[in-house]
């Protein structure tokens, strides 16, 4: 365990959950849905999933960094200049996004607290890497999050703007000042140098169990000392100036032993979230497998887990979009005997009589691919772009998430058969981490979905607006479901509702919602996932 002076100090700052009598160094004491009731290489895989987020975060918030810089003007301009519409969308989509890798990390911060529990003489593998990647979590909070207070802080409209419920960006009122409170704390510096200290305690350790050997582990221990020199040089500099401003909210703060939100759910201002369930979907394989009777080639989904966002930096509950394209044998019913598509298909190479037989002559590698079941033995009917890339995806990674909305284009079925054939095109393709929608070598996943369905005048399609995302024009997956709801009334809408699987946290469970919660479920709080 950690060296006595070294334990107190962080179990001072701990979350305020209880810990239990210090177990036997042989049985330490962890919750069923804890990380760390992983197998050895089970928690291993998924801590190396966890740093690659990390990572990914730290490039994002660098990025957004380098965006703020190219506004600087706006934040450190004369308060008494009114912001305009465009002005305040630039501030609240960069805070929007800021805010969101903010509480990711978090996550992946608390989700790694009990390396306490974690003997090193025992657990020697979870303890370290639990250690580095708590601490690679808190450092990069800091440095940002203290580079951003300082630009922000004690400016009066600015802060009034980011404090103000905005609920198309996902931010809940008090947003800013919730951070403040957590960022700005007394207890920053105690938690930041004891892990650094402890840091250095435990090269050894990080050596005999081969994370040293891992690119990503010797990335995030340069990239903790490069945080850590960042945030204690703002707190050198411009703490008692950060403390004083922010001193009245953190005064009224509860929570004095917590540097961020580390109650027993993640806390107010991210919602009554449990951030150490893992791999356990709210919704059931059996609402999944249920649902599919419903669905049709050509539907759009869109999916949210909770401990995983895809889009993280881009506004809105929703954060996944996929294109729903079914089976060869789907298609039959749906495609080959209508009478456009079969003219449309006259049209291409060979001139094929199906669908299949155009993407299986056109695409074989791919189809070949298509043709294979996933590892539960489904068959893949998805694509959607993840991490790993545009990929086919069976409904137990695509649908089985913590909710579900579903939604079908009002188009031709000749227009849908074109979509699909799209996506096949773009299938393989890496994944965009930038959102950049002015190329197609990489695709983010509303890109995808935008991109199979864009109009041309060879197709209807579906025309969904990008919009203005810290300065760059993107599409988070919320405008789909904005979209939805803004034309339901119409009769020129774009779009018909399918099925709605709405995630209930406390009950562990999923029920079915109508067409009205779906509706209104683009204006949640992106982190606020506790269900009444």
């Amino acid at each position: 365990m950690l060296s006595t002076p070294l334990l107190v100090t962080w179990l001072a700052f701990a979350p305020p959950t209880p810990l239990p009598q210090a177990p036997d160094a042989d049985s330490p004491v962890v919750e069923a849905t804890s990380v760390y009731s992983l197998e050895d290489g089970a928690f291993v895989d998924q801590a190396l999933r966890d740093l690659e987020l990390l990572e990914r975060h730290a490039q994002g918030l660098r990025a957004l960094q380098a965006q703020i810089t190219q506004t600087r003007g706006l934040y450190t301009r004369e308060q008494d200049i009114p912001y305009t519409p465009e002005e305040k969308r630039t501030l609240l989509t960069t805070w929007a996004a800021f805010s969101d890798y903010f509480a990711s990390l978090e996550l992946i911060r608390q989700r790694y607290w009990d390396f306490l529990k974690m003997p090193k003489r025992t657990q020697d593998t979870k303890h370290a890497w639990g250690f580095l990647l708590t601490h690679g979590a808190l450092t990069t909070q800091l440095a940002h999050g203290l580079t951003y207070a300082e630009l922000t802080n004690g400016r009066k409209q600015l802060e009034i703007i980011l404090d103000e419920p905005a609920e198309e960006y996902g931010l809940p009122a008090r947003t800013f000042a919730r951070f403040k409170q957590k960022a700005i704390h007394v207890s920053t510096s105690t938690q930041l140098m004891t892990g650094d200290s402890y840091a250095e305690q435990l090269r050894p350790l990080l050596k005999t169990t081969g994370i040293l050997n891992v690119g990503r582990a010797v990335w995030l221990l340069q990239e903790m000392r490069q945080n850590s020199k960042v945030a204690r040089g703002k707190l050198l500099k411009r703490g008692p100036t950060l403390f004083a401003k922010a001193g009245a909210d953190v005064l009224k703060d509860a929570t004095s032993s917590a540097v961020f939100p580390v109650q027993r759910s993640v806390a107010e201002w991210m919602g009554d979230t449990r951030v150490k369930r893992i791999g356990q979907p709210l919704i059931k394989r059996e609402q999944t497998l249920a649902l599919l009777s419903r669905m049709q080639p050509g539907d759009i989904l869109v999916a949210r887990q909770n401990w995983y966002l895809s889009n993280i930096g881009l506004p809105g509950f929703w954060p996944h979009a996929e294109l729903y394209v079914g089976t060869p044998q789907d298609w039959v019913t749906f495609f080959d005997g209508d009478p456009e598509v079969q003219a449309w298909l006259k049209t291409q190479p060979g001139s094929p009589k199906t669908l299949a037989e155009h993407l299986a002559r056109e695409y074989p590698a791919k189809w070949a691919a298509y043709g294979t079941p996933d590892s539960h033995g489904d068959a893949l009917r998805i694509i959607e772009s993840i991490s790993e890339g545009v990929s086919f995806t069976g409904p137990e990674h695509g649908m089985r998430v913590d909710y579900l909305g579903v939604m079908r284009p009002r188009l031709k079925p000749v227009d849908k058969a074109r979509a699909i054939a799209r996506a096949f095109h773009l299938q393989g393709r890496p994944y965009d981490f930038n959102f950049d929608f002015f190329s197609d070598s990489t695709l983010v996943c509303t890109e995808l979905v935008y991109k199979s369905y864009v109009p041309s005048q060879e197709t209807k399609g579906v025309r969904v607006d990008l919009v203005d995302v810290a300065g760059r024009r993107t599409l988070p997956a919320n405008e789909f479901v904005r979209l939805f709801d803004s034309e339901y009334d119409s009769p020129e809408r774009q779009l018909d509702f399918v099925a709605f699987l709405d995630g209930r946290e406390q009950e562990r469970d999923a029920v079915e919602g109508d067409v009205t919660a779906f509706r209104r479920t683009w204006r949640r709080v992106k982190w606020d996932i506790a269900q009444q």
